[in-house]
């Protein structure tokens, strides 16, 4: 185990070729009605346009630009109490490494997945945690196949990159969670490491993992882990379990509940919660009503998709051509987003609120390795 401490439209004069009028400087004569308010009326406008819309503000005028790049426009933001979650997703291009992406609404509304080119490849199969605007990327392995021991923070109002202090151990397919600020590493090496009074064993690589109520749930290729920091305990199920039946890579929590897709409709519908306060061994999945309108690809690429909590929404994104790795059309990410409500007697419904292609290329298959959501 590694503990790694929190730190803490205008006007053409009726001719559809005529350019906007310019003012002197080259700039449109819109910008230069906006510039003529007060800065710190100009600050409040652009601090309540969502981030994703910050590089088409930033082209407006040299002014905007400057008020998007500038560090006070984070503490604007926090001033206003002005948040927003943010969907980010590793999605590789074999052989590249994988790349971050952003999730965000485009002018016409409709969602698109973005790279974020300012930030840098990952290594593959490293455990990735957020807090906040923060996310930790812990281990894997480079293009040769060799295990990390490096920890990066990625700074999500930035985008900008931190080296932090290396693991004692390097590991890939390791399962990471946050309890009371700390993160938590285990697994993703072959070795046997002391928790609480007992020696435990454990190795090999993670298929999934989650945090509820303060207890690790981690889902590897033959086992169960469960790993309570607080109380010191670490539960491991070599067996098939209530949690297991169902569980795979696509998962998340909200409001203490984990989520996955069941492709095989086990429980007569697509999406599975499971109560964990029921216990791993005696609790059982139970359906998510009401979600129709899925994509087919998300039926048959199900096992290769990846879900997030982002507001408390569920949202999947999944590719469509990953088993044509030689096909050389155009290639897609679908992304899913499905409100949750839960009703009287306990049950959970779901609606689909969008379905979309966000991604299209031509160019080699795209693997979502993993998404996460941040607060910034």
């Amino acid at each position: 185990m590694v503990v790694i401490s929190d730190i803490p439209d205008g006007d053409n004069g009726g001719s559809p070729n005529k350019k906007p009028q310019e003012q002197p400087g080259g700039e449109a004569k819109t910008a230069t009605s906006l510039e003529s308010l007060p800065v710190v009326l100009i600050d409040h406008i652009v601090a309540r346009v969502p981030r994703c819309d910050h590089p088409s503000i930033s082209l407006i005028s040299k002014l905007f630009g400057r008020i998007v790049a500038s560090p006070d426009l984070r503490l604007t933001r926090s001033q206003l109490s002005i948040s927003e979650h943010v969907l980010y997703a590793l999605v590789g291009f074999p052989p590249l490494p994988p790349s971050w992406y952003i999730l965000y609404r485009s002018n016409n509304a409709s969602l698109r997945l973005r790279r974020v080119s300012a930030l840098p490849p990952t290594p593959y199969g490293p455990a990735v945690v957020t807090i906040g605007h923060d996310i930790y990327v812990i281990g894997g392995s480079d293009g040769s196949g060799r295990y990390l021991s490096s920890v990066t923070l990625v700074d999500c109002r930035t985008h900008t990159c931190h080296s932090l202090p290396s693991m004692r151990v390097a590991r890939c397919r390791a399962y990471a969670g946050v309890v009371d600020g700390r993160i938590y590493v285990m697994g993703g090496c072959d070795d046997r490491w002391e928790w609480g009074k007992e020696l435990s064993h454990v190795s090999g690589d993670f298929v999934a993992y989650d945090v509820v109520k303060d207890k690790i749930y981690a889902l590897g290729r033959q086992c169960l882990h469960v790993c309570e920091p607080k109380e010191g305990k670490l539960n491991i199920w070599v067996h098939l379990t209530g949690l297991t039946g169902l569980w795979q890579a696509s998962s998340c929590v909200v409001d203490d509940l984990l989520y996955t897709f069941d492709p095989g409709c086990w429980r007569g519908h697509p999406i599975v919660v499971f109560d964990p306060e029921e216990g791993v061994e005696e609790g059982v999945w139970k359906p998510v009503k009401g979600v129709y309108g899925l994509p087919p690809c998300l039926y048959w690429y199900a096992f290769e998709s990846r879900m997030a909590n982002v507001g408390g929404k569920l949202v999947i994104l999944v590719g469509n051509q990953s088993q044509f790795l030689n096909y050389h059309g155009e290639k897609h990410i679908w992304c899913v987003e499905i409100a949750l409500e839960r009703r009287q007697g306990g049950e959970i419904w779901g609606r689909v609120e969008s379905a979309d292609v966000v991604f299209k290329t031509t160019e080699s298959t795209p693997f979502i390795e993993l998404c996460r959501s941040v607060i910034v």
